[in-house]
C-alpha cells in the first residue's frame, strides 16, 4: 500500500514478545506521537490484568472491549498502537485501520518467541493460555500458523524482530514510511 495522504497512526502487530511495546515507545519517541499500549489499556480499563479478566469473564469478553479499542483508535492521530497479538483477528475493524494507519508486523520465529516469554518473569501469569492442553511451544506453533496469514495481509511492512533493537526498528519504520511519502 503506498500512502499519498499522511499518515495518521501506527500500528505494530505481531505474536506476543515481537517487542511490539518497546518498538513502539521508541518510534513514538522518535515522531514526538503518542504511545499506547492496547493490552495495558485495556487491563487499566477493565481493572484488572488479563488473566484475571479472562478467568472473571473468558475470553470473548476481552477479545469484545479488545475490538471497540481497535474502532476508537481510527478516530486518533498522531497515536502509535502496540497491539495485542489476537487484536489481528478481529478483521472488520483492521480494514477501518488499515484505512487510516500504517500497520507494521512485528515478526519472529517460535525459537525467539518461546524464549522471550519463558525470560519474562510475569508472562506466565499475564497471559493465560488460549488452546489448553498443550505445551507453550506448541500453543505459539499453532496459533502462528493461523495468525501469520493475517499478520502478512493486514499489513503494510513486515520487520525481522529478531537481533535487532527497538529504536533501530523504530529508525527503519520512519525511514520506510519516508520512502513511501516522497513516491507519490
Amino acid at each position: 500500500m503506498i500512502f499519498c495522504d499522511p499518515i495518521k497512526n501506527i500500528v505494530l502487530t505481531g505474536f506476543r514478545a515481537t517487542g511490539k511495546t518497546s518498538v513502539g515507545k521508541a518510534l513514538a519517541a522518535q515522531l514526538g506521537w503518542a504511545f499506547l499500549d492496547a493490552d495495558s489499556l485495556l487491563c487499566t480499563r477493565l481493572g484488572a490484568d488479563v488473566a484475571e479478566v479472562v478467568a472473571r469473564r473468558g475470553w470473548p469478553f476481552f477479545r469484545q472491549a479488545e475490538r471497540q479499542l481497535l474502532q476508537e483508535l481510527s478516530s486518533m492521530t498522531n497515536t502509535v498502537l502496540a497491539t495485542g497479538g489476537g487484536a489481528i483477528e478481529h478483521q472488520d475493524e483492521w480494514l477501518r485501520l488499515r484505512a487510516c494507519c500504517f500497520v507494521v508486523w512485528l515478526d519472529a520465529d517460535i525459537d525467539t518467541i518461546s524464549g522471550r516469554i519463558a525470560a519474562d518473569p510475569v508472562s506466565a501469569t499475564q497471559r493465560p493460555s488460549l488452546i489448553g492442553g498443550v505445551s507453550a511451544r506448541d500453543e505459539i506453533e499453532t496459533l502462528l500458523k493461523q495468525r501469520r496469514p493475517l499478520y502478512a495481509a493486514g499489513s503494510d511492512l513486515r520487520l525481522d524482530a529478531v537481533g535487532a533493537s527497538p529504536p533501530d526498528l523504530a529508525a527503519r519504520i520512519v525511514e520506510t514510511m519516508g520512502r513511501r511519502a516522497t513516491s507519490c
